[in-house]
């Protein structure tokens, strides 16, 4: 990419230069799925296309192509990774289990604090505690913490991630012991 170059003079110029590093980049990152990397590499000139004005006077347009094709290849894999659940029966036996149980099982409380304690450090524990439950705002924190405001909202936001990451598994392995049961 060192010498490529950046004023194509029509994106059919772009597209021809730039199709083969993005469809291998997209293949190598996709792995053994021929149809969804060359399909992925058209979306990605789709959007170059869709911007071509713009990428006129871009300075680095295999970069901006790299850039969008990783996040194309992101939201593929994010895609490939969603849990649908179509049988009705099953809906019906959990929404009646939902029901049935008003108040949080005290077992199952125990395993979500657990794996809590087991996805936050106590030190991140304690600052989503003050932050949250106790009011502090998020200057007082930074302050508290000796960092900037934003730096604080970047960490509070990375543990909110790590918790979100942390409950998908759990709340999948509920459901798999529900499952489980019913059969």
């Amino acid at each position: 990419m060192s010498g490529a170059k950046n004023g194509y003079s029509s994106f059919e110029e772009l597209y021809m230069a730039n199709h083969k590093m993005i469809f291998n980049y997209v293949r190598r990152c996709i792995r053994n799925n021929e149809a969804a990397a060359e399909d992925l590499t058209q979306e990605v000139f789709f959007v170059a296309y869709e911007k071509w004005e713009m990428l006129k006077g871009h300075p680095n347009i295999p970069g901006f192509l790299m850039v969008v094709a990783k996040n194309k290849i992101k939201k593929w894999y994010s895609k490939q990774n969603k849990y649908y659940v179509d049988e009705e029966e099953i809906l019906d036996i959990m929404s009646e289990d939902v029901q049935e149980v008003r108040a949080p099982d005290a077992y199952r409380m125990v395993d979500f604090y657990s794996s809590v304690e087991n996805t936050l450090s106590d030190n991140d524990l304690s600052i989503l505690r003050h932050y949250y439950e106790y009011g502090y705002t998020s200057s007082e924190m930074a302050k508290k913490l000796g960092i900037t405001e934003s730096c604080f909202k970047v960490r509070v936001l990375r543990m909110k991630e790590k918790l979100k990451n942390s409950m998908r598994i759990f709340i999948l392995v509920v459901f798999i012991g529900v499952c489980r049961t019913l059969l």
